[in-house]
């Protein structure tokens, strides 16, 4: 999260990571091919090529064999320049088409839209997408890359577009600075109550523990149809297109949603409110983290995506009436996706329209504060102190997502954001107030951009004695982060919370959580998920899923609290058990049925644990510490 110089680049920015490789040929057959590629040589002879395809119509042999080399399923590629890289057929791609675009750009003399949307298209069309995607992503962000391009005095190369929108496939060349120390730096006050040690629990009330809910990425698809092809073999299935309905009812579109690459039917929403509100009737507050709209996202308007938002906005009016509801931004809303743009761009390509419809929709949750309003307009953040007595800080973190263009137009106007969310924890440090964050993209995803993840773990080091919770979406997978003080490994100051999701986009099953809280010092006395199994809920079309507590955080993993010293001795466990691993990872997966029968090996327990533990992009030195203390691997 995922701001990109290339109309090509966000084609693939948005569809290669969702699949996690290039399109496959699935008649190809015969052994593993171990091939290193040359990326210098490699991006100069796919150019050439690519020129002689347009001025002849054919492609060479030597073409075909490049292009072979991505989308081929039996060759295995490594890279180079990029040793590192845990995607190299994502990272080729990406170079390719990146190098190919911006030489033609060069070279081209009119520069005109038409040209330059119809230059991306034909070089999309090669790695075998479809084509209504190529076409319906880059007509979409034409106007705004075509201002990015005009506006740069220097042009990046194809090294860089790649490394930011596919930082999380480690797109990285040797000798790159993208971890370097470039990026600019909030200006953090020094304190005497910053953590030098692990932080404890400090719960002291003697009453009924408060009730959160959290609620994300809803992902509502309005034209999503049951019966249709679910394993339509596009980036987004389950509508009807005419030339792919299901050849046999095995990939029939199921009526609660479908594991496949599919959005929430509406029906399926309203159930789970229905569900929230019947079973927890003592809420205090809803906590909803953001991305209501679907995944088709080259098949999005303005008009649509208000549309899709007012709906659930006023669901949420409708089923919780007078329980507040703290509502931030996710990447889906802006439309094109994942486009939130600096301040001083043009109004037509800014992201004001957003904020100020968000800003009427939001009105009747949050204080008449001038304040809020301000905050709002300017970024689509906020902050607001609760009934219940704590500080709520509402960020719009959306910025630090890789796949936001506008990180390569500038790569660090979201430091505003982050100096605010200082200046108010400053200030409510300084009025003796507890916190809780929310924020969509979390700080641990390696696809929010390095520089954002820096910074806000300086802010989260500094603060993480007022700060009681951090509550994300994005990843639609149920986990937790842990933050260390970067000058001592072993001090565990902050937790971070994943909602998950109410989409099963993709292989996974529905979910909300509820968590408990101190009603005093307002730290997190404990945690559950609550699923249904979309294999049994589609069985029973007429009946409502049978929803039911996946687990108790707190009885799972007989703990005593929820603080960050009892969840670093959680993973100390974790770190010497591939059972116990393993069995973090099944409830992460919300124990859902594709990803149960897919299971998970050394390298995925490996990075399950590291996971838990990288709070900056590039920094595993928890994860490394956990390992090596692990020695060797007890079964339980």
């Amino acid at each position: 999260m995922k701001s990109f110089t290339v109309l090509l680049a966000f084609v693939l920015i948005t569809l290669c990571p969702v699949r996690g490789s290039t399109v496959i040929d699935s008649s190809i057959t015969g052994d593993n091919v171990a091939v290193e590629v040359q990326i210098a040589k490699y991006k100069a002879e796919f150019l050439a090529e690519f020129e002689h395809y347009q001025s002849t119509g054919q492609r060479s042999a030597n073409f075909d064999r490049l292009l072979d080399l991505i989308r081929k399923v039996n060759i295995r590629v490594s890279l180079d320049e990029m040793p590192r890289a845990r995607s190299p057929k994502v990272c080729l791609t990406c170079l390719s088409a990146s190098h190919t675009f911006l030489e033609l750009y060069k070279k081209s003399a009119s520069r005109q839209k038409g040209a330059l949307v119809k230059l991306a298209q034909d070089i999309c069309h090669l790695y075998s997408l479809k084509s209504y995607v190529c076409d319906g992503l880059i007509e979409l962000n034409a106007d705004m890359m075509l201002y990015i391009l005009g506006q740069l005095q220097y042009l990046p190369s194809a090294e860089r577009v790649c490394e930011v929108a596919f930082q999380g496939e480690d797109c990285v060349a040797t000798g790159s600075d993208l971890l370097g120390d470039r990026y600019p730096k909030v200006v953090v006050s020094e304190s005497q109550h910053t953590l030098k040690t692990s932080k404890g629990s400090k719960a002291s009330s003697t009453g009924d523990p408060l009730t959160i809910i959290h609620i994300t990425d809803i992902h509502y698809d309005p034209d999503y149809e049951v019966g249709v092809n679910a394993g339509c073999g596009s980036e987004a299935c389950c509508r009807h297109v005419p030339d792919l309905d299901p050849a046999d009812s095995s990939n029939a579109a199921g009526f609660w949603g479908d594991y496949r690459d599919c959005d929430t039917p509406w029906h399926a929403v309203v159930d789970v409110m229905e569900q929230i509100r019947k079973q927890h009737p003592n809420i205090e507050t809803v906590y909803f983290t953001g991305d209501i709209i679907h995944h088709f996202t080259w098949n999005t308007t303005l008009e649509s995506n208000e549309q899709s938002m007012r709906q659930i906005f006023q669901l949420l009016k409708e089923r919780f009436a007078a329980i507040p509801v703290y509502p931030i931004l996710g990447n889906h809303e802006a439309h094109p996706a994942n486009l939130y743009a600096p301040h001083d761009v043009p109004a037509t390509l800014n992201s004001k329209y957003l904020y100020d419809f968000i800003a009427k929709q939001w009105e009747d949750w949050l204080p008449e504060d001038p304040t809020i309003q301000k905050t709002i307009a300017d970024g689509g953040y906020y902050t607001a102190i609760t009934p219940l007595g704590y500080r709520i800080i509402a960020l719009n973190n959306n910025p630090c997502f890789v796949h936001n263009w506008w990180l390569l137009f500038s790569d660090n106007y979201y430091i505003r954001q982050l100096q605010w969310l200082h200046d108010t924890l400053l200030e409510a440090e300084q009025a003796g107030e507890q916190v809780h964050i929310l924020g969509h993209v979390p700080s641990y995803d390696n696809y929010c951009y390095v520089g954002w993840t820096r910074e806000y773990r300086r802010i989260v080091e500094r603060f993480a004695h007022i700060i009681q919770g951090q509550f994300n979406g994005h990843s639609h997978v149920d986990e937790f982060n842990v933050y260390y003080r970067k000058d001592d490994l072993t001090a565990a100051v902050n937790v971070a919370w994943n909602g998950a999701s109410t989409t099963t986009f993709t292989r996974l099953n529905p979910n909300y959580k509820v968590f408990y809280v101190d009603g005093e010092s307002f730290e997190i006395l404990d945690q559950e998920t609550w699923i249904y199994n979309l294999t049994e809920a589609n069985l029973t079309p007429d009946q409502p899923p049978r929803w039911f507590k996946e687990y108790s955080f707190r009885e799972h993993y007989n703990l005593t609290d929820l603080s960050p010293r009892s969840l670093d001795q959680l993973l100390q466990r974790m770190a010497s058990s591939d059972d116990a691993l393993f069995d973090y990872w099944r409830l992460k997966q919300k124990n859902a049925d594709p990803m149960l029968a897919k299971g998970c090996d050394e390298d995925c327990l490996r990075e399950t644990l590291c996971a838990v533990v990288r709070t900056e992009y590039g920094d595993d030195a928890v994860c490394d510490r956990l390992v090596a203390g692990g020695g060797d691997r007890v079964e339980l």
